[in-house]
């Protein structure tokens, strides 16, 4: 705790030089308590200032990070070997021709078991058939030739599942761990509601090891198994580590928990990459959500981003029927990016992120998938290490989004809490909702 404090005494220690002058006016023609009330004001405008330099200072420090994390990114190569905790290749990543990324000819279908059967054919592998009760879906994955590997060719040979299958993408978290990482200063923030909440994440695994959770509820499980290889995916941390400290992370008196008395459910999804990159195919996202399905949740937090996919829009229906609330980051791609997914699906929360200004996040897509803005740049996040860190993006807001939806869930209807959300927001921006804000900024 010693470098939180010092961070947090900073201003203090750079403001006692100021005093002098300012106290020396007693001896002159003011009054004591004028002088005293102009020394006040004056230490005060100077902590304003230190405080907005050092505030600036974390900005710079979370965009050098985010720019540096694009980048190694958009360095990936075409093809990238995937490998399990036992050394054996599970598959190859990669790149397409739109930009997103999937595993190396992998395709998803849901349908009956008669439709499933039917790919039983020249130059189609059957891998792995599950049932994803949860969800209301069966579902398999299957490996085609390259002369197979485009929807116009599958189309050709199944047509009848046409509309019920599409590609093993990998999805993205919309923040990460740079090798700089900055370590940040004990959180500014209140307990929302004391509400026993059940909450779902789908991430990375949580560091539950780490100080912050010493009291708080985290049941999480694992799906990074393959069914045609042996062992599993190696597993990160840093991600789903963050997320969760921003709900149920405290220390003591001094940071309490948004929600102090929630449970967490973590479907830990993502595998590394090279140089510690995180990626979570379809497959396992489908597994993740229909565990979530199963826990008698109100509402999950998603933060991550992919393509539009015809298995994961209707995964995400069926959790809408049964009256589960998602909200997702709407993505750290920029704002002339095209809409990412799922929180460009309707009746998807979307949630994108300011800074302490309330200034747009210079890397938050826009569009009308965004609904909330809630803070997310330079925000104190645990480290999986130990400490903490200051880190920027999208997915760091939604969790913000997510837990104060949990607390009106608990007295509230989904639709009530929605509109009730909406009053309450701070317009920011154009006036009334709009393409970069949504309706406002949440940060009760």
């Amino acid at each position: 705790m010693k470098h939180l404090l010092m961070t947090r005494l900073l201003p203090v220690i750079l403001l006692c030089p100021l005093s002098a002058p300012a106290m020396a006016l007693t001896g002159g023609s003011l009054p004591d308590s004028q002088a005293t009330r102009i020394s006040r004001q004056v230490e005060e405008k100077a902590g304003q200032l230190v405080e907005r330099a050092m505030d600036r200072r974390l900005e710079k420090q979370a965009e050098a990070k985010a720019n540096a994390i694009r980048e190694r990114l958009a360095e990936l190569p075409a093809a990238l070997p995937i490998h399990t905790t036992a050394g054996q290749k599970a598959f190859n990543e990669v790149a397409l021709d739109d930009g997103f990324r999937a595993v190396e000819r992998q395709w998803m279908v849901t349908g009956t078991a008669s439709d499933i059967d039917s790919l039983r054919r020249p130059g189609i592998t059957l891998l792995e058939r599950r049932e994803l009760s949860g969800l209301g879906m069966t579902v398999a994955r299957f490996r085609v030739t390259p002369e197979l590997d485009s929807r116009a060719a599958l189309e050709k040979v199944l047509p009848e599942l046409a509309e019920r299958l599409d590609r093993n993408h990998v999805f993205e978290p919309q923040a990460a761990e740079s090798p700089d990482a900055q370590e940040a200063g004990i959180p500014q923030w209140q307990s929302l509601c004391s509400a026993p909440a059940r909450v779902g994440m789908v991430d990375t695994s949580i560091a539950t090891d780490h100080p912050v959770f010493r009291t708080a509820r985290i049941v999480q499980e694992r799906f990074l198994a393959m069914a045609d290889v042996d062992g599993q995916l190696r597993e990160p941390r840093d991600h789903g580590t963050a997320v969760a400290s921003l709900m149920v992370g405290s220390f003591g008196d001094q940071w309490p928990a948004r929600l102090p008395q929630a449970t967490v459910f973590n479907a830990s999804v993502f595998y590394d990459r090279d140089r510690s990159l995180s990626g979570a195919t379809l497959g396992h996202l489908l597994e993740g959500l229909n565990w979530l399905a199963n826990q008698d949740l109100a509402v999950i937090n998603i933060s991550l981003t992919g393509p539009d996919n015809r298995l994961l829009a209707t995964a995400v229906d069926s959790l809408r029927e049964q009256g589960i609330l998602l909200v997702a980051a709407v993505g750290n791609q920029g704002p002339a990016a095209g809409p990412l997914y799922p929180a460009a699906y309707p009746d998807v929360v979307g949630v994108t992120a300011v800074d302490a200004s309330g200034e747009l996040y210079r890397w938050a897509n826009r569009g009308e998938q965004v609904m909330f803005a809630g803070p997310g740049v330079s925000v104190p996040v645990a480290d999986p290490d130990g400490g903490m860190r200051a880190d920027s993006g999208t997915s760091l807001a939604a969790p913000v989004v997510t837990a104060a939806i949990a607390c009106r869930l608990a007295r509230q209807p989904a639709d009530q809490v929605i509109r009730a959300l909406v009053e309450e927001a701070r317009d920011l921006g154009r006036r009334g909702r709009d393409n970069s804000f949504g309706h406002g900024l949440l940060d009760l």
